[in-house]
């Protein structure tokens, strides 16, 4: 029986009918995935580009013909997640859930009481892991990683985008009526927003949401917190 494979090529040419894999995701499509004449492989390039392909042959390089390839608009609502960084591994578990969850973009968010700067190598890291979530979800288009920003900052640029700021002081989340395209999710430190950000939140008009009855670690807030946010506005969204 054909096996499905899922390969991500950033330059992947929009034109070609047929394609040939070199370097490593050839050598981990051969060698990990075992995948063989006949199977069935869709590519993804990381910008809504989609092409569903066919194993000509699987020997050093990977042949392949395009069967179908079509381009996919970003999903809406666009949901910019601004969170503060997680220690360690948790800040990896965290950006395969959102984008798992559908997220548009994280930005790491310097806050008054964050404990973690993300460097230069952490930051490409998580970009790795941001492309290999998307070829293991199908997804279209990459989650984007943006460079840090102070939580003023990040207030002031949010471009008439929703400003929703997760703390168990708010309301369940609620969408506008007809739903928003863009949503600008806050998600704090393991020590909490102080009060002078919640307030300078609320004088940006930024609503403050609960996302459950529980304290969550950050890596975990974010993405439930995306998902909700995702699943409400899509609801509220018109002819939904």
């Amino acid at each position: 029986m054909a096996r499905t494979h899922r390969l991500f090529l950033p330059d992947l040419d929009a034109q070609r009918d047929d394609l040939v894999v070199t370097g490593d995701e050839a050598e981990h499509a051969r060698r990990v995935r075992r995948a063989a004449e006949g199977d069935r492989v869709i590519l993804l390039n990381g910008a809504g580009l989609v092409a569903e392909c066919v194993v000509a042959s699987a020997k050093r390089e990977l042949a392949l013909r395009v069967v179908e390839r079509r381009t996919i608009e970003p999903e809406r609502p666009m949901v910019e997640v601004f969170a503060a960084t997680p220690k360690g591994s948790r800040a990896d578990e965290m950006i395969d859930a959102l984008s798992q969850a559908g997220a548009h973009s994280w930005t790491p968010l310097e806050t008054k009481l964050s404990v973690v700067e993300p460097r230069k190598n952490k930051m490409e890291r998580m970009t790795r892991i941001a492309a290999e979530s998307a070829k293991q979800s199908v997804r279209p288009w990459i989650m984007r990683i943006d460079e840090m920003v102070s939580f003023d900052d990040a207030l002031a640029s949010s471009g008439g985008a929703r400003i929703v700021i997760a703390d168990q002081s708010g309301e369940p989340y609620t969408p506008l009526p007809g739903g928003s395209e863009r949503v600008r999710m806050f998600i704090g430190p393991e020590g909490g927003w102080t009060d002078g950000e919640l307030a300078r939140a609320r004088d940006a008009g930024a609503m403050v949401a609960s996302f459950g009855r529980h304290t969550m670690r950050i890596e975990v807030a974010a993405p439930v917190a995306c998902a909700i946010v995702i699943d409400q506005e899509r609801r509220a969204a018109p002819g939904v």
